[in-house]
């Protein structure tokens, strides 16, 4: 816990600190720029934060590069350090007297806060786990409506996720989403290798006609090994089967070829016919009719014949497809004639029984590959789909954990605070999205009254060590309800620091206890630096 903080910039050199909940007070005037904010800043700064330097340039401008001084205390033993706005980036440790000793860098510093306050078993950095909790003006985590963002380009997922592992419950998600990565790395390997080349890839059909294949070759490579002494003797029986394929296969070939020579034909036809009107076709008209308007006649001409020019085209393309398509056939087919010959002409000759088995061999070989690639592929796939679901599953069921946390203890504030008929803010997580709202009141003071209780409730649900909380949450909030919010600080033990000002209007009770707790006072004629720049 913090326990001092010091400053030859202060007018109140020592600030002393204590368990609880600390104050920063204002006063009756709730006057302005007088550096309650700016001591939360502070608090913050000496926390390993940096929105001070960025959003309180003034102070360093008008005071000049200076140190900050303090001590926290764990357990029974306490520490002690500086760090400055000079070199914020490193932290010096000191003696009892602030006297230097050795330095540590700011990650090294946030890594003894993150061990010191027993955080280690937390997934997230020292400052992912307070920062946001450290609700000051100046930095961007006082939107209501968004109340687990740190910053406001910060990603809802992430908030999600940084939610889930505060409370301690991120380790079976883990586990899951590293098992749905290695998945989805290894479809996208997959996915990668087909796109590539590198394996082919095959459709459920064609994978359903590999299957008949590779057991009409397993058939015929043991009826082969059966029946292999009658081959021996019987060649021409192995050569027959293969003749019979060769022979079906052209015979389809032959009559496509049939159906293309006739389309062909059908195609020079047309080609070959004019059916332009020329000029010299019309000038008889003239002899019989003499106020014939040629011109117009003309010109539905031209555009029947330009209608032609494109059909001329469409039909001449036609041709060469068909003409490509002729060449491949009769190519085919001579592939064929050639393979029957060479059976034919070996048909005495035993070797043919090898080269068949070879040519069953490798085509089993591809098909199988095929198979197995195809295989591979949808079943990881649905291991996928499975280690995806699974997340989604453990991950609402965290999450529906966690709400009902949250929810049933701010439901509990606001009965203390208010009563039982006070409708109470509600948290909604999603796996990537999240909602913070209270039907039917978006009033200014009940909107920060409900950050309020947000933050007490994680505060006292988790291993938040502490939280920071402006005096901009508690304007507009009624009276009585502020009085019993500070019961609530008071209550829940853990370190608290806020800052808060017209206390005299929150009742006897609230203010003396606000008084007993105070750590500061500031006031229109006491403002918290040396130097007062506000004129």
């Amino acid at each position: 816990m913090l326990v001092e903080l010091r400053s030859d910039q202060f007018q109140e050199k020592s600030i002393r600190f204590h368990s609880g909940l600390n104050v920063v007070l204002g006063d009756s005037s709730a006057t302005n720029s007088i550096g309650k904010s700016t001591l939360l800043m502070v608090i913050d700064f000496i926390f390993g934060g940096e929105t001070f330097l960025e959003h309180n340039k003034d102070v360093v401008r008008e005071l000049g590069d200076h140190d900050y001084n303090f001590s926290l205390k764990f357990g029974d033993a306490t520490y002690y350090f500086r760090r400055g706005t000079f070199k914020p980036d490193l932290i010096y440790t000191c003696n009892d007297k602030y006297e230097e000793k050795q330095p540590l860098s700011i990650e090294e510093y946030k890594t003894f806060l993150y061990s010191q306050y027993l955080l280690t078993d937390i997934d997230l950095s020292f400052r992912s786990i307070v920062s946001l909790f450290s609700r000051i003006w100046g930095k961007e985590n006082l939107d209501v409506k968004h109340p687990l963002h740190s910053f406001k380009s910060q990603n809802s997922s992430e908030c999600i996720t940084n939610t889930i592992k505060l409370f301690k419950l991120y380790g079976s998600i883990n586990t899951l989403s590293e098992n749905a990565k290695r998945k989805g790395e290894e479809s996208s390997t997959i996915g990668k290798a087909f796109k590539e080349g590198l394996i082919p890839r095959i459709s459920k059909t064609q994978y359903n006609n590999n299957l008949s294949t590779i057991s009409e070759i397993h058939h015929e490579i043991e009826d082969i090994k059966k029946n292999l002494a009658k081959y021996a003797i019987n060649i021409a029986e192995v050569a027959n089967k293969e003749v019979m394929q060769l022979k079906t296969t052209k015979d389809s070939l032959l009559s496509e070829r049939f159906s293309i020579e006739c389309r062909l034909a059908r195609v020079g036809k047309d080609l070959s016919q004019n059916r332009n009107v020329t000029s010299k076709n019309l000038s008889p008209l003239i002899k019989y009719f003499p106020n014939v308007n040629l011109d117009k006649i003309e010109e539905i001409e031209s555009f029947h014949s330009k209608i032609t020019k494109i059909l001329r085209a469409e039909l001449k393309s036609t041709e060469n497809d068909l003409k490509d398509s002729l060449q491949y056939i009769n190519s085919e087919i001579k592939k064929i004639d050639e393979k029957l010959a060479s059976i034919i002409s070996n048909i005495e000759n035993p070797s043919i029984i090898i080269d068949r088995v070879y040519e069953l061999s490798k085509s089993y070989s591809g098909t199988s590959s095929e198979i197995q690639y195809f295989e591979t592929d949808t079943k990881i796939k649905a291991e996928l789909k499975d280690a995806r679901d699974l997340l989604s599953t453990e991950k609402l069921r965290i999450l529906a954990k966690i709400t009902d946390v949250v929810n049933d203890k701010i439901r509990r504030y606001v009965t203390k605070i208010y009563n039982e008929d006070r409708r109470s803010p509600t948290l909604h997580l999603g796996q990537n999205s999240y909602t913070f709202e209270v039907i039917e009141d978006t009033g200014t003071g009940k909107a920060y009254s409900n950050l309020i209780l947000l933050d007490l409730a994680f505060l006292e649900a988790t291993a938040l060590p502490f939280l920071i909380h402006d005096s901009i949450l508690f304007k507009n909030i009624q009276n009585d309800a502020v009085a019993e919010l500070i019961a609530l600080y008071e209550s829940i033990g853990k370190q608290t620091f806020i800052a808060i000002d017209e206390i005299e209007k929150y009742g006897k009770e609230a203010e003396q206890k606000l008084k007993k707790y105070k750590v500061l006072e500031l006031s229109n004629n006491k403002v918290l630096y040396i130097k007062d720049w506000r004129k």
